[in-house]
């Protein structure tokens, strides 16, 4: 058995400051995790949870997670000590993952309605836990209605919404937002523009038979195969086919014998019941058409007239770039006005913030970026969105953005917003635990923090280990259950906002799809009792059975007191229980610093609040036992630990992998 220092988890609860602490204890073998539980205003450490709703909990067995299964499993994420919860996207969109939205103002009904979602920001604030909206500005699903009234008619208001070009090799330069871009023929995507209509009407005409242009129609009846109708051409230049009709039909149009993107018209909505002598405006790659009627009936086809077209869509065919204009004027464009009349709404009904995607990539392309505008952008969105939330609110309203950059190109984003994604803190501490060498973190997060802050004072930096779109951090450290349970207490000790992605705390595994594997298995279901149970069914198949299974389960970690989910518990109360942890500044030791490559295993740092309260944070991520000489701190106050640690006068010895925390 290790000696050990155990945070109060195992004991009474935490007081609200740690000054008052009992000497820690050594558990039994295989004793049981006590979940902590927090009373209102305990949780200090402002630690959010990031989390994806079609894979985090199910309510009601249709293999989808929803937010009555978030609601369901609150408790859960008040004791990992959790303040805040960042979902993905809650609207409906083109695909599961739910980045290619289609309607803003809408909730997914695939997770319910709009009232369940009210219901879980009530029941989530109830435990003082906030809920943060993640947001794409970037672009739109493909099925969005914007795109079809954009595609419509080159004369059709929402035409600017999207950047839309007949000869974008060179047509890009006509838009503001493309400034200092460099075209990518990749990046532009063809489309048919037109509004093709389409009426049905009874008849005693004979039937046209087989017909004679290029327009033609699909037709079939529910549940059986389609049949090709050609149309005859009118002497007006419109078409028209005459044919026998029994029941409920459906009814798309083509362009021509193939469904290429483009060559396929329907309706701007799915499912859309076509009424006689009603003529209905057609669009690109629209959703199907029925009409219900026993007869002979004519259909005729007009305003024909299409020509192709390409939209800019950076990540792909299936998701437009919105055009704002110029970042100077962007506040009012119309799609800047519309987006941030429906974050009005979720405000209203009880949103807390907002997570952006993608901003790095809003004015310019997938490589060629223009920070400078998107920086100038970002800082109107906040304002226009903090000015809607301060009419209702004292404090200010939460905002992160995904600037997926290294910490010196990130800075500049402080200047429109108040907090960002560090993704160099995951690039150094997966270095630090797999090369063994933690002289050097202190120092690289303390130069990081000091370019946030020159652009923007109290500037917030979200750290993190992965995220829904990387490799997990548990296979990037071999799954080696030491490091990464060092992780944890890592990311719970240093200068930041920490988040920890969904499932992580349990060591789920899996790379994305950039590194050779899939990005949906790098988005595993939670697993609470019975991997029967998980919410998989988003997922079309693609998860890791090793990993989705009842052994690693919630249920049998918290029987656990020394998995990894134990060690997230204590280590977050630590956070949400000690001021110094939870809101401190880092400095560096005198002795254990960058300097000090004798014992580069070493990582050490204190952390001091604003209150005063100080704690003195060592790692040792070295693969063998360190003594550490410490006369000039103080060692007899253990907020928390990890591994082997002892005490001995002025003395501390960690073991491999150890970590500890002292209140000075």
């Amino acid at each position: 058995m290790k000696r050990i220092f155990l945070i109060l988890a195992l004991l009474p609860l935490l007081a609200a400051s740690c000054h008052k602490q009992p000497q820690p204890v050594i558990p039994d073998e295989g004793e049981t995790v006590v979940i902590p539980t927090y009373a209102d205003g305990e949780k200090q450490g402002r630690i959010t949870y990031q989390l994806l709703i079609y894979s985090f909990a199910d309510s009601d067995g249709d293999g989808i997670g929803d937010f009555n299964g978030i609601r369901s499993r609150l408790d859960y994420l008040d004791g990992l000590g959790v303040s805040a919860i960042w979902l993905s996207p809650a609207h409906p969109a083109d695909s599961y993952h739910g980045y290619d939205v289609t309607d803003y103002a809408a909730v997914n009904p695939k997770y319910g309605t709009e009232a369940d979602f009210k219901a879980m920001i009530d029941a989530a604030h109830a435990k003082g836990i906030k809920i943060y909206m993640d947001y794409v500005l970037n672009h739109t699903g493909k099925g969005h209605p914007w795109l079809a009234e954009a595609l419509s008619a080159a004369d059709n208001p929402y035409r600017d919404w999207y950047l839309i070009s007949a000869n974008p090799a060179t047509g890009w330069k006509d838009f503001p937002m493309l400034g200092g871009y460099s075209y990518n023929q990749d990046e532009w995507h063809s489309a048919t523009s037109g509004a093709p209509r389409l009426k049905i009407s009874s008849t005693t005409e004979a039937v046209t038979g087989s017909g004679s242009a290029s327009w033609n129609l699909w037709t079939w009846a529910p549940g059986q195969d389609g049949r090709e109708v050609k149309f005859t051409a009118g002497s007006d230049g419109s078409y028209y086919t005459v044919m026998d009709l029994s029941g409920k039909t459906g009814f798309l149009v083509r362009k021509n014998s193939t469904w290429n993107a483009g060559s396929k018209f329907g309706a701007s909505t799915a499912d859309f019941t076509l009424s006689e002598g009603v003529p209905v405006s057609l669009v690109a790659d629209g959703g199907d058409i029925y009409f219900t009627g026993n007869g002979r009936y004519r259909l005729d086809l007009t305003d024909v007239t299409t020509s192709t077209v390409y939209y800019m869509g950076a990540f792909g065919s299936w998701m437009p770039d919105i055009n704002y204009g110029a970042a100077a004027t962007a506040e009012t464009s119309a799609p800047f006005i519309a987006l941030a009349e429906t974050v009005d709404k979720w405000i209203a009904l009880g949103i807390d913030g907002l997570r952006l995607d993608a901003v790095k990539h809003i004015y310019g392309g997938m490589n060629t970026f223009n920070n400078a505008a998107n920086v100038a952008f970002l800082g109107k969105w906040y304002d226009r969105c903090n000015a809607s939330y301060r009419k209702t609110h004292s404090e200010d309203f939460y905002m992160v953005a995904e600037c997926w950059m290294d910490a010196s190109s990130v800075a500049p984003y402080y200047k429109g917003l108040p907090a960002n994604f560090e993704f160099d803190f995951w690039e150094r501490l997966k270095w630090v635990l797999n090369q063994r060498t933690g002289c050097y973190f202190c120092k690289d997060l303390m130069g990081y923090r000091k370019l946030y802050n020159a652009q923007r004072s109290g500037a917030i930096a979200a750290t993190k280990l992965s995220n829904h779109d990387e490799t997990r951090a548990a296979t990037t450290l071999g799954r080696d259950m030491a490091k990464m349970k060092q992780a944890a207490a890592f990311l719970m000790t240093a200068e930041g906002e920490p988040y920890i992605y969904q499932g992580e705390e349990l060591g789920y595994w899996g790379k994305d799809g950039d590194e050779g594997g899939r990005d949906e298995l790098v988005r595993t279901p939670i697993v609470w009792d019975k991997a029967a149970d998980a919410a998989k069914g988003d997922l079309g198949g693609h998860i890791d059975s090793e990993l989705v299974t009842d052994a690693i389960s919630v249920q049998k970690q918290q029987g656990n007191a020394s998995s990894l989910l134990a060690t997230y518990y204590k280590w977050t109360q630590a956070r949400n229980s000690c001021k110094a942890l939870a809101g401190g500044k880092m400095s560096a030791h005198s002795k254990y610093n960058d300097s000090n490559t004798l014992d580069g295993s070493i990582a050490a740092w204190y952390m001091t609040a604003s209150s005063g309260e100080k704690a003195l944070v060592l790692h040792n991520v070295g693969s063998g036992e360190k003594v550490l000489e410490l006369p000039s701190d103080k060692l007899d106050n253990v907020v928390v630990s990890l591994g082997s640690v002892s005490v001995s006068g002025s003395t501390v010895t960690l073991g491999a992998s150890s970590s500890v925390v002292f209140l000075q």
